[in-house]
C-alpha cells in the first residue's frame, strides 16, 4: 500500500510540474537566450508534443548551442582550402571556445593593421587630430608694402595621412574620411589678401621634418642583419606602396583617374617627392585665388615658431575616424603613416623605434603577451611580420564591440573590403519577425581581412541575439596559397559565428548550411593585399 501511495504522489507531482512548464513555455520562452525560435500563438503551443525537443529548457539548450557552435567552428579548419598551418582563436565573452594552434606564430598579412590601430588609439587617443599649417616670417609680414611680401611661405606637414584635395576625394563612390587641403589654401590666400598682399616674392617651401626623409619606404630597411629587407622592391614597382612623408597629399599621388574604383587603380601615379608635390599644389591653389607667387615651390625647414606667424591651419578628423578608414579599406599608406606617428610620439620616428614602441605598448599598456612576435611594418605588407591568432583576438576582445577599434572594421556585406561579401548569411531556421517587425537576419559582423600570396586571414567581432560577444581570429599560411577575399575559408568562419546561438530547432540548419557564395577571384599578382 505504501508503494502505491508513493507512486500516486510522484505521478501527481510530475503532472503538476509538466503543466507548470507548459504554461511557462507559452508565455516566457522568448526570454530564454538558448532558444532561437519565437513562441507561436497559444493554439500552436498546445499542439506541440510534451516530449518535443522544442520543450527543452534553457539549461539543456545552452549546452546544445555551445556544442553546435564548436562543431561549426571545428568545421572551418577542416575546410579543404585550410592548409595545415592554420590557426583559429574564438572567444565567447572572455571564455575561449576554440583554440586551434592559437599561439603559433604566423604571417598575418593585413591583420597587422589591427595591431597598428590598437597602438595608435592607445597612444594618441581616439580624439587626437593632425595639424597642417601655412606660416610666414613675422618680420616679412610686418614689412610688407605695396601689396608685396618679400620672403617665403612655409607649408609645415604634421604627418596627416588623409590630407586631400577635393578633386581627389570626389573620385570615390562613397564619402571618405579626409582633411580638406583646399580649405587650407583658401584660408591662406584670404589671410594674405586681408593684409593687402597680392604678391609673394618668394616661394612655397615644404617642411616635412616631422618624419625622417631617409625612410620614404622600407625597401632598404632590414628587420635584422641577413633577414632581408622589410619590403620587397616589387611592392614599389607594382605601385602597391610609394614614398611616405610627413607632408603627404592625396595618398602621395601626383595624378589619378576620375574614378577611384579598383580597375582604375593602376593609373594612379605617385609623386617621387610627396612634400614637394604638396607645395606645388598649394602654390597653384593660392595663385588661383588672386595671390601671385614669384618663385618655384621648394623644400626646406621652417624657422623656429617664435619667428613665424600663422596664416592658416587645417585640422584632421579625429584619430578614430582615420583608423576606421585605414581598417575598413585596408589602406596600406595610412597604416604606415600611423606607424610613423607612433614612433614620433614615443621615441623618435625611425622605423625600428616605432615597431619597438608598438610592442612595448602591447605589453605595458594593453597587457598582451608578445613573446616571439615580430613587427616589421604597420600595414602587414612585410613577410617578416609574425603574430598569433590569440594576440589579434585578445586585442579585439579587450577593446570590446563598442570601441573605435572594432567599430572601425569593415562590416560583412556592407562596407569596405567586405562590402560585396554576403557569406551566404540568411535568417536562422524557424526565426520569425522580432519585436521591431524585422526578421532576425544575420547579426552585424565587424571584420578585417588579410591577403598576401601565401596568406589568408580574417579577424573580427559579432554580437549574438542573446548578447553573447563572439571574438574570432583566423590565419592560414602556406607557400603558394592564394585565396580571394570572401573565400570559402573566411565565409565558413563568418557563418559559424553569425549563426550563434544555435538552439535545438536549428539542427537542420547546422547540418545543412547555406551553400557558400562563389568568391570572385582576383588576378594573381606579385602582391594582393588591398584587403
Amino acid at each position: 500500500m505504501r508503494r502505491i501511495l508513493v507512486s500516486i504522489l510522484l505521478a501527481a507531482l510530475l503532472t503538476t510540474a509538466v503543466g507548470s512548464f507548459v504554461q511557462a513555455r507559452r508565455t516566457d520562452a522568448s526570454s530564454d537566450p538558448g532558444w532561437i525560435t519565437e513562441t507561436g500563438p497559444p493554439e500552436m503551443v498546445v499542439a506541440t508534443p510534451i516530449l518535443s525537443v522544442r520543450r527543452t529548457p534553457g539549461w539543456v539548450s545552452a549546452p546544445v548551442t555551445r556544442t553546435r557552435l564548436l562543431e561549426r567552428l571545428s568545421g572551418v579548419v577542416e575546410e579543404p582550402s585550410a592548409p595545415p598551418q592554420t590557426c583559429l582563436a574564438v572567444y565567447r565573452g572572455a571564455a575561449p571556445v576554440v583554440s586551434e594552434r592559437a599561439d603559433a606564430l604566423m604571417v598575418p598579412a593585413s591583420l597587422m593593421k589591427v595591431v597598428t590601430a590598437a597602438a595608435i588609439l592607445e597612444i594618441a587617443g581616439p580624439a587626437a587630430t593632425y595639424t597642417t599649417e601655412v606660416l610666414v616670417r613675422a618680420d616679412a609680414l610686418s614689412t610688407a608694402a605695396d601689396g608685396v611680401l618679400v620672403g617665403d611661405v612655409y607649408l609645415v606637414g604634421g604627418g596627416d595621412p588623409v590630407l586631400s584635395t577635393l578633386a581627389y576625394v570626389r573620385r570615390f563612390d562613397q564619402p571618405i574620411v579626409h582633411t580638406d587641403f583646399t580649405e587650407l589654401a583658401v584660408e591662406a590666400a584670404a589671410a594674405l589678401r586681408a593684409q593687402g598682399i597680392l604678391t609673394v616674392e618668394g616661394g612655397i617651401v615644404a617642411d616635412e621634418s616631422r618624419f625622417p626623409e631617409a625612410e620614404r619606404d622600407y625597401t632598404t630597411q632590414v628587420v635584422e642583419p641577413d633577414a632581408g629587407s622589410v619590403w620587397k622592391r616589387s611592392y614599389v614597382n607594382n605601385n602597391q606602396v610609394g614614398p611616405l612623408s610627413a607632408l603627404l597629399l592625396n595618398d602621395g599621388y601626383v595624378s589619378f583617374p576620375p574614378s577611384a574604383d579598383s580597375a582604375s587603380r593602376s593609373q594612379n601615379v605617385r609623386a617621387p617627392d610627396p612634400a614637394l608635390h604638396a607645395a606645388q599644389v598649394l602654390d597653384g591653389l593660392i595663385e588661383a585665388r588672386g595671390v601671385g607667387v614669384s618663385a618655384d615651390a621648394g623644400k626646406g625647414t621652417a624657422p623656429p615658431l617664435s619667428e613665424l606667424r600663422s596664416l592658416a591651419t587645417v585640422e584632421s578628423p579625429p584619430m578614430a575616424e582615420i583608423v576606421a578608414r585605414m581598417l575598413r579599406n585596408s589602406d596600406n599608406t595610412t597604416a604606415e603613416m600611423l606607424l610613423k606617428e607612433i614612433g614620433r610620439r614615443l621615441s623618435g620616428s625611425a622605423r625600428a623605434e616605432a615597431v619597438q614602441g608598438v610592442q612595448d605598448v602591447l605589453e605595458r599598456l594593453l597587457g598582451v603577451q608578445t613573446a616571439g612576435i615580430v613587427i616589421a611594418d604597420g600595414s602587414g605588407l612585410s613577410v617578416h611580420n609574425r603574430l598569433t591568432c590569440d594576440l589579434i583576438a585578445e586585442l579585439l576582445l579587450r577593446a570590446g564591440p563598442d570601441s573605435p577599434l572594432v567599430r572601425g572594421l569593415a562590416v560583412v556585406g556592407e562596407s569596405g573590403t567586405l562590402r560585396d561579401c554576403d557569406a551566404g548569411l540568411e535568417p536562422a531556421a524557424g526565426a520569425g519577425a522580432g519585436p521591431d517587425g524585422q526578421s532576425p537576419l544575420s547579426r552585424t559582423v565587424w571584420a578585417k581581412t588579410g591577403t598576401l600570396n601565401d596568406v589568408s586571414a580574417l579577424a573580427g567581432v559579432t554580437v549574438a541575439r542573446n548578447g553573447d560577444v563572439l571574438t574570432f581570429s583566423l590565419i592560414a599560411n602556406r607557400e603558394g596559397l592564394f585565396l580571394s577575399t570572401c573565400n570559402d575559408l573566411q565565409q565558413g568562419l563568418i557563418r559559424a559565428v553569425s549563426g550563434h546561438p544555435y538552439g535545438p530547432s536549428s539542427a537542420d540548419a547546422a547540418l545543412h548550411p547555406a551553400p557558400a557564395r562563389q568568391p570572385v577571384v582576383a588576378p594573381i599578382a606579385e602582391l594582393a593585399d588591398s584587403e
